[in-house]
């Protein structure tokens, strides 16, 4: 029972994994549709400028998958489960690459140079260059989405037919880190000793890209130790509220853009990839905000949620092929006559309504394939395969 408890308190992270894809998608959705100077449009470049920052959504992404993975560990430290965990991650991201790779390929051959002819209307140069994945050049074909799908987007972070699994190659390495990392840290106890060799492997990692994003993990990694182990900060209502906004503060912010009210941020951070450090800070606030706050937290466990958290895979690995291909299309077909608000606001209605209609079945295909891995590894975390059982003695 206190399993099944501990395990229903973590519903709301589900929710808010799925408010971070929905955050990408609709940044990603900004970015590429609206002009970059459109009056009418304005308000929504600079949501995109604050609320809807993909960047700090992502860093939300592998927090979240830092604590997740990293929870098991808490009462299971056997080499058995570290071995299978290793074993099963790759397939359980690369079947929904693939698949999402060959979709792009699929709505590319269908659609030609939609975005392309979009792009020349709006301007915007993030939509002419396929979403900083350009085809030109490259081998466009079935096979090259299928290797791309399942080894090269992991191996080299090769994206030329779906931009976002840029995250794929750090999502898999970063889960490798905490399979190995997590049950040494639970089983120190000391929280001293915990820290300095959180903060030792952070420094080791260094600011470069991709590296610097393990820390990222080891930031749920600490949450993880935190649940675990009952010490997960309580909220009231007003507290939840400070917290929350705290957190939406340092969501917003980022290195690229002038906000005055980040300059002290701003001034403290090192040059390097280190924006993804405060977007931690932010995603550790709003997970303890969440298990920590009983409103919160029930408002979190509805089905609303759950069904978001189910979704949120799938809709942040095909969203930008439908933009591309039947957001562009729908963008040229009304432009001569809605004009280009009018246009942009039916090529957005479009790209979200198709890739709900398109994540639906690739949730079903991530849950069947979970639960079957699930039950392929479970035969070892029970029983290793390497262990050798001692032989029965012989009757007399």
């Amino acid at each position: 029972m206190m399993r099944e408890e501990k395990t229903s308190r973590l519903v709301p992270l589900e929710g808010l994994r799925g408010i971070a894809a929905v955050v990408v998608m609709l940044g990603h959705m900004v970015r590429g549709l609206v002009p970059p100077d459109h009056g009418s449009l304005d308000i929504l470049n600079q949501l995109h400028r604050w609320l809807l920052n993909g960047g700090a959504a992502v860093s939300v992404f592998f927090v979240l998958s830092g604590f997740i993975l990293s929870l098991p560990f808490g009462k299971d430290r056997s080499m058995a489960r570290v071995l299978t965990s290793l074993l099963k991650r790759w397939p359980r991201l690369a079947a929904l690459t693939t698949i999402a790779c060959l979709f792009s390929w699929a709505t590319i051959v269908l659609s030609q140079d939609y975005y392309e002819q979009a792009a020349a209307v709006t301007g915007n140069t993030w939509m002419a260059s396929h979403f900083n994945a350009p085809l030109h050049g490259h081998d466009i074909s079935w096979l090259a989405a299928l290797r791309n799908g399942l080894y090269e987007v992991f191996l080299y972070g090769d994206v030329k037919f779906d931009s976002p699994l840029w995250t794929m190659r750090i999502e898999l390495f970063g889960s490798f880190a905490v399979f190995i990392a997590a049950p040494v840290l639970f089983a120190l106890k000391s929280w001293p000793l915990r820290l300095t060799a959180i903060a030792a492997t952070m420094a080791a990692v260094g600011i470069s890209f991709p590296m610097t994003y393990f820390s990222d993990f080891l930031v749920g990694t600490v949450l993880a130790m935190l649940f675990a182990e009952n010490r997960m900060p309580e909220f009231s209502n007003i507290q939840a509220a400070i917290a929350i906004i705290a957190g939406l503060y340092l969501f917003c912010f980022s290195s690229a853009e002038n906000h005055h009210i980040h300059a002290p941020i701003k001034a403290l951070m090192p040059a390097g990839e280190t924006a993804h450090f405060v977007w931690d800070v932010s995603a550790a606030l709003i997970i303890m905000v969440l298990l920590g706050n009983p409103f919160l937290c029930r408002l979190f466990s509805k089905k609303w949620a759950v069904w978001l958290g189910l979704l949120s895979f799938p809709l942040y690995l095909v969203h930008v092929p439908i933009m591309l291909s039947a957001g562009a299309a729908s963008f040229i077909g009304t432009a001569a006559a809605l004009g280009t608000t009018g246009a942009v606001l039916v090529a957005g209605v479009v790209t979200m309504v198709l890739t709900v209609v398109f994540a639906l079945p690739l949730a079903w295909v991530d849950k069947a394939w979970t639960g079957v891995l699930a039950r392929m590894v479970a035969v070892f975390i029970k029983r290793p395969a390497f262990i050798k059982r001692p032989a029965k003695p012989r009757a007399a």
